[in-house]
């Protein structure tokens, strides 16, 4: 029996690294066990009673009622739950190095034979950013006299994380999805517009938790000057505010000083993004900086045109209606240009064409599952 704990992992804004784990979990083989450690406690009891109910403990290591804990009592109370329970492969997920050598620290005096680095990134997101990359920088050249094993979602996501790691020890893990979940279904399509009241809507559709990484304010100028041409525009903003309620304001009221709060849906979470994406007539993300978007292949897997930020990824590129636009303000226009020629193009089931590039579900499950010397049979 094998045993595995997934470190910094929780379901704030149901997305990202959690959806990735929670497949791994659903899909494991019976011979392994697979717990998670968060430092942020999870929102949805639902979430939490579907893991136990699969054989997963949460262990909580951060400090209730507490959103921002140092590094350091984060490194302790990991080191504590390790010298109580035994693992035999600790995989810590993150975007920034001083957190995963944090988390790999404890691991080490803990002696765990098997300390996995997984990169999810390649910028840093959220207040103090200049003081983050410092540590970045400072710590990312320390991994590799931690970790057994080096991951990433992309190249791009590699290079950030480990410097002087040939390319070739670092294995690349795809943020693969059920790709028939999202699959393009027209009659989806036709139902979710007409519960959005958007039918004869030009819909411009956006997914992501509001933040300076995501870059919503950018995507507000872009739709203001895309409503001169196209009167009919709306724009579909789905994600989570949740520690970012300053962000969420100054975006809703740019919208609302721009005359624009009619034609925006601030729809907030949701766990059935991929009927939302049906209801698209084109998916567009401004990120300043990506690992690889799980929304992105998401939205290309819905048969969506799409128009991505020039700081992205090229391998986030999986079909053939995708553009790539730079984000500073002189760039808007380009958008307007871009988000026109795309949407000019038939939406069409693309499910075989991102399958045949890895991003099936199945080969992200077994990316995981060989990080721990485990195939999958079934």
């Amino acid at each position: 029996m094998k045993r595995i704990l997934e470190v910094n992992v929780d379901d704030q804004g149901f997305g990202g690294v959690y959806a990735l784990v929670r497949q791994v979990i659903l899909h494991r083989p019976d011979d392994c066990v697979m717990d998670i450690a968060c430092i942020m406690p999870f929102r949805d009891p639902a979430h939490l009673k579907e893991l136990e109910q699969m054989g997963t403990t949460v262990h909580f290591i951060g400090i209730e009622g507490q959103h921002h804990v140092n590094m350091k009592t984060l490194e302790e109370n990991l080191y504590d739950l390790l010298t109580r329970v035994h693992y035999d492969y600790v995989h810590i997920h993150g975007d920034t190095a001083y957190r995963l050598y944090a988390f790999g620290h404890a691991a080490k005096r803990a002696g765990v034979p098997h300390i996995i680095f997984h990169s999810h990134a390649s910028g840093v997101d959220g207040n103090y950013r200049p003081v983050k990359l410092a540590l970045h920088y400072l710590f990312r050249g320390r991994l590799k006299t931690l970790g057994t094993d080096f991951a990433a979602c992309s190249r791009l996501a590699g290079k950030w994380m480990y410097p002087g790691i040939p390319e070739k020890d670092i294995v690349e893990v795809h943020n693969g999805i059920d790709l028939e979940k999202f699959r393009y279904r027209p009659e989806i399509r036709a139902e979710e517009r007409r519960k959005l009241g958007l039918e004869d809507a030009f819909v411009l559709g956006h997914v992501g938790r509001f933040s300076y990484q995501k870059n919503q304010s950018f995507l507000i100028d872009v739709f203001a000057a895309l409503k001169k041409s196209r009167p009919d525009a709306k724009l579909l903003l789905i994600g989570s505010h949740d520690g970012t309620e300053a962000r969420w304001e100054a975006v809703k009221q740019k919208t609302a000083d721009m005359g624009l709060s009619d034609d925006v849906i601030f729809y907030g979470t949701s766990e059935h993004v991929e009927k939302l994406l049906q209801a698209m007539d084109v998916f567009v993300l401004p990120s300043r900086f990506e690992g690889l978007s799980v929304v992105a292949v998401e939205a290309q897997a819905a048969g969506l045109p799409a128009v991505f930020s020039d700081r992205m990824t090229r391998e986030t590129k999986l079909t053939k209606h995708v553009a790539f636009v730079g984000i500073r303000p002189g760039d808007v226009d380009r958008w307007v240009r871009e988000i026109a020629r795309v949407s000019g193009k038939q939406r069409v089931d693309t499910v075989q064409e991102i399958r045949a590039r890895g991003y099936d579900q199945k080969d992200m499950i077994q990316g995981f599952l060989s990080l721990y010397g485990v195939t999958d049979d079934r």
